[in-house]
């Protein structure tokens, strides 16, 4: 069978799914590629259902610049996903809560001020009414803040129907093989299409270095981060998180909780979602110490892989959203947090257009002067 698409995304998570989202609505003909029988198989399926709203990120990156930028880019994305998909939005009347410690409260606040974060602080009445299924310390303050616990998988249905609405076309369960010029083969459960594309996107996330190999390129400098949750039965009224490294953080999903460790990140040699026992531990114990009703016949334990770009592998870990040339035609995106992926799929809506245009179009002045580097995305 032999095709034609303007761009081709390898990745059906929602990294790929967004970058697919702008590419579509821009005019350009897409096809999604995925290794898995369905989409959102890898990460996006094991997050903790978390749509931020900046509140923990704006603190928990050293360097203020980039903790408010990474901070607007959630912003940013919580808005989009809840005005564009709101039946994904858990139906929670409550605000979230965020627990922070006495001696951080100004630098807390700046920061979120700075970064345009929701927050107010709570009543007495609320952190009384608070204490009965959560421990509180006399040095810990609480406020109300605007992060949300979203279904994935409606968020995910409703944009792949979008998507099919505008012609985008999914091959699923595949792979890409055979890159020679402007065409290669995908190799489908209902045979082999030859498809001319014109631009690959790879948003393969854990699976970016099959995805290089498959299309004979040079491997990207990548390393794995593992990290845990824990689903129990709901724990509290409300969803509450703390923002010192080490303790946990909850969203609520129905009659389930959600439970991770903030700053839970382990290397390992590859994408692997076996639990740490040991590290699984630490994280129940931590539950322990914040939540009172825990029950830990109920609990089950998951792992989760997400991956940064290090070509120093001694680096501090970044997640932050990274586009990456790795050919004339073909980018690599490094989509930092779901929550980030509509911005993400801008960057990657900007490269593409740059290297497609439209010819019809009229250019402008500036069009003529040439391409300039581009700006580092940690900062935008």
């Amino acid at each position: 069978m032999h095709t034609e698409s303007d761009v081709i995304v390898i990745g059906a998570g929602f990294a790929g799914l967004m970058a697919a989202d702008r590419l579509s609505r821009m005019g350009y003909s897409v096809l999604i590629v995925d290794h898995a029988p369905k989409a959102l198989a890898g990460t996006s399926s094991r997050n903790e259902g978390w749509l931020h709203a900046g509140t923990y990120h704006a603190l928990s990156v050293r360097d203020e610049a980039e903790a408010i930028a990474v901070a607007r880019r959630c912003r940013y994305g919580w808005g989009e996903i809840q005005r564009r998909f709101p039946e994904c939005v858990e139906l929670d009347p409550s605000r979230s809560v965020a627990v922070v410690p006495e001696r951080a409260r100004a630098s807390t606040e700046h920061r979120w001020r700075s970064a345009g974060v929701g927050f107010s602080e709570m009543s007495v009445q609320a952190v009384q009414e608070l204490r009965s299924e959560v421990h509180l310390s006399a040095d810990e303050v609480a406020f109300e803040v605007d992060d949300v616990g979203i279904n994935t998988r409606i968020l995910a249905s409703s944009l792949t129907a979008e998507l099919v609405s505008r012609g985008v076309r999914f091959l699923l369960g595949a792979r890409v093989r055979g890159r020679q010029g402007d065409a290669l083969d995908v190799i489908a459960p209902g045979g082999v299409e030859h498809v001319r594309y014109r631009y690959i996107v790879c948003a393969a996330g854990y699976g970016l270095g099959s995805a290089c190999a498959d299309l004979d390129l040079a491997p990207v400098e990548l390393r794995y981060w593992r990290s845990h949750l824990v689903s129990l039965p709901r724990l509290s009224g409300r969803s509450v998180f703390s923002t010192e490294a080490g303790d946990a953080a909850m969203i609520n999903h129905g009659a389930w909780s959600i439970v991770g460790l903030n700053e839970d990140a382990t290397i390992v040699a590859e994408p692997i979602f076996e639990v740490d026992d040991a590290v699984a531990e630490r994280l129940v114990e931590r539950v322990e110490h914040r939540f009172r009703n825990v029950d830990r016949s109920a609990i089950r334990k998951t792992a989760c892989i997400k991956v940064d770009y290090a070509p120093d592998v001694g680096a501090a870990r970044s997640l932050n959203v990274r586009t990456i040339p790795l050919a004339s035609n073909v980018l690599a995106l490094l989509p930092g947090k779901m929550t980030e992926s509509p911005f993400s799929a801008n960057a990657v809506a900007a490269a593409v257009f740059e290297a497609l245009g439209n010819s019809s179009i009229t250019d402008r002045p500036i069009d003529a002067y040439g391409v300039q580097e581009g700006k580092d995305l940690a900062h935008v």
